[in-house]
């Protein structure tokens, strides 16, 4: 039974090699058989004309048959043939056979004309006859000319068995049989590397996805070529790599979650039991620390919601133009105040032009980044915001001069509840608002990055493409943020 695909591939490619060789086989008989008479009666053809020249030679000079006979049976027996010698009736009177048994038999002959490979008429003539029992191939000489044929009577016959002349082409065969079995071999093998090279990614990604069934996520396969089992190895290992971020990210969502709920909630049943015992010592201050906390739970709720909604393509944008420098110069004036309170500067430089874009939503964004950009900058320090036109559309920097974010962290800034440093984020800061940057702008099209250096300081850039386009399929919706 052949229950794998391996085994029904080379199962097909067997039965191809084995169709193509027979009929390729029986093609190149077909056409070697004919040649091949034709070749063994010119080799045959090609002694009549010699042969008969002495046996006209010898009558001329008066031998007798049985003189003759001796000389023929010399050349039949040196070229491995049977000679006969016809008189004017057609009577054998010459027989090289052993025990001469045509001897005084008469053949009822009537010769073709043979044409050669030019197109002329041949030297020879043959006929196919069966005489006693015997299939013999015939050959004599082309008719003598009138001054010879009137001087002779006897016509030299060269009678060969049929077999020997229609299955000259057998000889061959065992020839044609080792090319061909070579020919399958090779052919064989070079089925069994294509078959492997097909199968091989396949019976791979069918372990993989059984394991993916199992738990395990993260899996590859090699991926070996450009073709189209190679696209579909490549094709896994991207799903296979998303599969295994998201399951990841959704893990630490609940892990994330739950930590962040864990205090507010903490602190509510706190506040309420010393309520309810009435040990508190001012219950009003209690229960506004349980709003506070709840409004602390709510708005964390609310950004989980909204982030939801982003990646899910639930947001609808109202596009609309949109000026570059007139969104940046509103949000310095708006967090201008909150800057002053931690002694931070904030300064803008404008050059944007305008995009198509929902101005809301790019409010948020840039919200965003300066609140996270003057929450890690130093008192004294100074945020700067820059605007700027570049091919296809606006680039928006954000820059702070506060400590750098390490390396490894940069690949998950962008990632729920995700901070470098809780220490150095002081107040409520949820960990969710570059998360909601990174949507927001791929919801535009565009694309969110960071650069930071002990030198250079952290650096948040925004392009917006001046329409906006839909984000690749490869990147939306993303759970994790990279």
């Amino acid at each position: 039974m052949l229950h794998s695909f391996r085994a029904r591939l080379l199962a097909g490619f067997g039965i191809v090699i084995i169709l193509t060789l027979a009929l390729s086989a029986s093609a190149v008989a077909l056409l070697l058989r004919e040649q091949q008479a034709e070749a063994a009666e010119a080799r045959i053809g090609v002694l009549v004309g010699p042969i008969t020249e002495v046996t006209r030679d010898r009558e001329m000079l008066g031998w007798p048959p049985q003189m003759i006979r001796v000389e023929l049976s010399a050349w039949a027996e040196v070229y491995d043939m049977r000679l006969l010698v016809l008189d004017a009736n057609s009577r054998v009177v010459v027989d090289t056979a052993q025990r001469e048994p045509l001897l005084g038999s008469v053949l009822e002959l009537a010769f073709s004309q043979q044409v050669d490979a030019q197109g002329g008429i041949s030297a020879f003539r043959t006929q196919r006859l069966r005489v006693d029992g015997e299939d013999l191939y015939l050959f004599t000489a082309r008719d003598a000319s009138p001054g010879i044929r009137d001087q002779t009577s006897l016509q030299l016959v060269i009678a060969v068995p049929a077999g020997d002349v229609a299955g000259a082409w057998a000889a061959l065969l065992p020839r044609l049989a080792v090319a061909g079995v070579g020919a399958g071999v090779v052919a064989v093998t070079f089925a069994l590397l294509f078959a492997s090279r097909v199968t091989t990614p396949i019976a791979q990604m069918t372990r993989a996805s059984e394991a993916m069934g199992r738990g395990d996520l993260d899996q590859r396969v090699d991926v070996q070529g450009s073709d189209e089992v190679g696209r579909l190895a490549e094709a896994f290992n991207t799903m296979s790599s998303r599969l295994s971020r998201s399951d990841q990210s959704m893990r630490d969502l609940l892990a994330n979650v739950s930590h962040e709920l864990r205090t507010p909630l903490t602190s509510i049943q706190g506040f309420a039991l010393a309520i309810t015992d009435g040990v508190a010592d001012d219950p009003r201050e209690a229960a506004a620390l349980i709003n506070e906390d709840a409004e602390r739970i709510r708005l964390l709720v609310d950004d989980l919601l909204y982030l939801s909604e982003i990646e899910s393509g639930a947001v609808h944008l109202e596009i609309e133009e949109v000026d570059v420098d007139g969104l940046v110069e509103g949000a310095v004036r708006r967090l201008r105040l909150a800057a002053d309170d931690r002694e931070v500067d904030l300064v803008a430089t404008t050059g944007g032009g305008t995009v198509q874009a929902d101005g809301r939503r790019l409010e948020q964004v840039l919200a965003n980044l300066i609140d996270n950009a003057v929450r890690f900058t130093p008192a004294g320090g100074a945020v700067t915001i820059g605007a700027r036109q570049v091919a296809d559309g606006a680039l928006i920097e954000v820059h702070n001069p506060g400590e750098p974010i390490p390396e490894a962290d940069r690949q998950r800034v962008f990632d729920r509840f995700y901070q470098v440093d809780r220490s150095r984020s002081p107040g409520r800061h949820r960990g969710l608002g570059l998360a909601i940057v990174h949507e927001l702008v791929q919801a535009h099209g565009g694309n969110v990055s960071v650069d930071s250096s002990q030198e250079r300081g952290t650096t948040f850039s925004v392009f917006l493409p001046l329409v906006p386009r839909a984000a690749p399929s490869s990147e939306a919706p993303r759970l994790d943020g990279n």
